[in-house]
């Protein structure tokens, strides 16, 4: 990880350094520093003392959001843009050195052409143009439960990965982009709950995701829509076509008008699990893949989501009050037992701006991880939690 690292930062320093006199350059980053506490109660599906005690504790970390950046373009319309996260990834409060506490990850590097003013074609590792809406929601990416842009109570997030993509654009009016995105892999965060019991990936067709944003006046909204179908071995005695598709359909609005903000989005869809992407650790998010019937049939998990943010505007403050759930419906693999599963979040952030780079951002947020329902079995109650505390942000 230092290695590339050193790689990243030498790559931007040529960059800047040794373009051509035509070429526009910019170098910047952000560093987020999370200071917080948090309260899990004896139920808490994230509970290390689950069923005995509940568990509380306050943490300051440097997540991976913390970031270092470097953009080029030149006279012919093509440009570049390479992003790094630097920090704490992956692992909980009282992981290691040895858990990726500190490291260099890419988060973006992609490179694009402005054929004409109506079309663009872009290569390279960044977001994909599906669900392009967060929530304000920043404060504990490291908590154990990764909460970061509300993924796994209402958001989901389709990822940073290895892409083609045309935008064709229709005046000032809307734009279509279209992504072919690298098939290969499963979702980032939570693994799968009940997994599908497949041996071998034969994905041909790369993923495809699909946006269409209309921007009309004070109205923006994100209508998309994602598709992927991957070819498995699945246990002998299937009497379907070893397939497992994955599909979401999105739409996602904002509004605003003066000091106020109002910004929202529902997705809907089966097999999420089974596709790359970030929805969360929640229980919903971690049973969202396909599982299999007691013949061995594949059974679809259906999965929805949906959040909230209104925001007011105060000078340097700007409260945002978020709300959000999930829900996955599946079955035990290897029966026809349904299952069911809800989460939900609600609270507040207010970024504030003290300096010129300076921001502060107190945030309070209450999860509910709901219950684990199994079909003649009974609830299975998976707890609540909180976080609290202050996010601090310096730019450049």
């Amino acid at each position: 990880m230092k290695k590339l690292f050193v790689l990243g930062m030498a790559a931007l320093l040529l960059v800047a350094f040794s373009v051509p006199a035509m070429a526009d350059v910019k170098i910047g980053g952000i560093i987020f520093t999370d200071f917080y506490y948090i309260d899990r109660n004896k139920d808490n599906m994230f509970n290390p003392q689950r069923g005995q005690n509940s568990y509380s504790n306050t943490a300051i970390q440097v997540p991976n959001i913390t970031r270092l950046y470097g953009r080029w373009t030149n006279e012919d319309n093509v440009g570049m843009y390479i992003e790094f996260g630097l920090g704490q990834g992956g692992g909980g409060i009282d992981a290691s050195s040895s858990d990726d506490q500190n490291s260099a990850t890419v988060r973006h590097a992609y490179g694009w052409w402005d054929v004409n003013p109506m079309f663009q074609i872009m290569a390279g590792h960044s977001t994909t143009p599906f669900s392009p809406l967060n929530p304000n929601q920043l404060l504990g990416t490291r908590s154990g439960s990764v909460n970061i842009i509300g993924v796994g109570y209402g958001d989901y997030y389709a990822g940073r990965f290895a892409q083609v993509r045309g935008t064709f654009k229709f005046g000032k009016v809307a734009k279509l982009e279209i992504a072919l995105v690298d098939p290969n892999g499963a979702q980032s965060a939570g693994g799968q709950f009940y997994p599908t019991p497949y041996s071998a990936n034969n994905t041909v067709i790369p993923r495809i995701d699909i946006s269409v944003p209309l921007y009309l006046g004070p109205v923006h909204l994100y209508p998309g829509f994602l598709w992927q179908r991957r070819g498995v071995d699945i246990a002998a005695g299937s009497t379907v076509d070893d397939n497992i598709t994955t599909w979401i359909g999105t739409i996602g609005g904002k509004f605003g008008m003066g000091p106020f903000a109002v910004s929202g989005e529902f997705n809907y869809g089966e097999n999420w699990g089974n596709t790359r992407g970030l929805a969360g650790y929640s229980m919903p998010a971690r049973m969202s893949s396909a599982s299999l019937k007691s013949n061995n049939d594949i059974n679809n998990a259906e999965t929805w989501s949906w959040w909230v943010d209104l925001s007011y505007k105060f000078g340097p403050v700007a409260p945002s009050f978020i709300f959000g759930m999930m829900d996955t419906k599946n079955k035990v693999s290897g029966t026809d037992v349904g299952i069911q599963s809800q989460s939900m979040m609600y609270g507040i952030s207010v970024p504030i701006d003290l300096a010129k780079g300076f921001r502060i951002r107190p945030e309070i947020m209450w999860y509910d991880d709901g219950k684990l329902k199994t079909d003649d079995l009974g609830d299975e109650n998976l707890g609540k939690y909180l976080i609290a505390g202050v996010q601090f942000q310096i730019t450049f």
